[in-house]
């Protein structure tokens, strides 16, 4: 449970949204290009003060920092858009920003009652089973949740494939529609997330469907922030999720390595006729 202080910074730092946002702090160049990838360094973040080493959002740990920073990145061009998370929740920032830029949120969760979907609510769904038309939806997102798209879900006797989640999101986006997922490396969710195999990642996106995937890494160059550890309880946890990876060389990168934040955007690619 948050303290009150923590509480107060939240709401506060919400209540400028739309103030940060008109502000644009995101036009720049934020990252540096590396072997295809764009590597996004603590000391460009436009939230990092490096002079004081701190990071300016004001909640969070390390990683929630990134993906708050990122969220606001990503999404904060959505004027006009009908926008599509998946795996929402009630105190979705995502829905805050969408909405303070202008755009019209939509929200699937499979905790959520098993109700006649609406646009512009929170609906029964997942990333395997979303309950809208097919073009229905200029970009589709996923805050947290693409590592975890796999495991059991309590209401599905199956839970679908990576695959089978990524056909059925471009299945409901509009022919042009976006992409956008984000995951923590080296700390929780599927085996390749926590060893952080960014080409097996990258290889679910079936080039037939998808084009102009961009791959970022927010926190990968941490400095000069300190390095973000995986938590015991995480790092512990992750190890029974492996099948395919030695346990020594995962214990190895949590013992040494940082715990950064991995997004990827995409294009719905559009079958040519003929």
């Amino acid at each position: 449970m948050p303290n009150p202080k923590t509480r107060i910074a939240d709401a506060w730092y919400r209540f400028r949204t739309r103030r940060r946002l008109a502000r644009n702090e995101w036009s720049g160049d934020y990252w540096y290009e590396r072997d295809g990838e764009r590597i996004v360094p603590c000391r460009q973040c436009p939230k990092v003060d490096a002079r004081r080493e701190r990071c300016g959002v004001p909640f969070g740990s390390p990683l929630r920092k990134c993906v708050t920073a990122a969220t606001e990145a990503h999404l904060r061009a959505t004027r006009g858009v009908l926008a599509l998370e998946i795996g929402s929740h009630k105190r979705s920032f995502a829905k805050l920003v969408v909405e303070q830029a202008g755009g019209s949120w939509t929200g699937i969760e499979p905790q959520a009652p098993r109700i006649a979907p609406r646009m512009g609510g929170e609906n029964y769904g997942h990333a395997g089973e979303i309950p809208f038309p097919a073009e229905a939806f200029d970009i589709a997102f996923a805050i947290q949740s693409f590592e975890h798209w796999e495991e059991p879900l309590p209401s599905v006797e199956r839970s679908p494939s990576y695959r089978e989640c990524l056909a059925e999101i471009w299945r409901v986006l509009k022919p042009g529609g976006s992409l956008y997922v984000d995951a923590p490396i080296h700390l929780h969710g599927h085996e390749m997330f926590v060893a952080g195999d960014v080409p097996r990642i990258l290889a679910l996106f079936d080039g037939a469907l998808w084009k102009d995937v961009v791959v970022e890494r927010w926190r990968y160059d941490h400095a000069p922030l300190s390095r973000y550890p995986a938590p015991a309880v995480d790092a512990e946890g992750a190890l029974t999720t492996l099948e395919t990876y030695a346990i020594d060389a995962i214990r190895e990168l949590q013992r040494t390595a940082t715990v950064w934040l991995l997004t990827i955007t995409a294009v719905k690619r559009t079958p040519t006729v003929g």
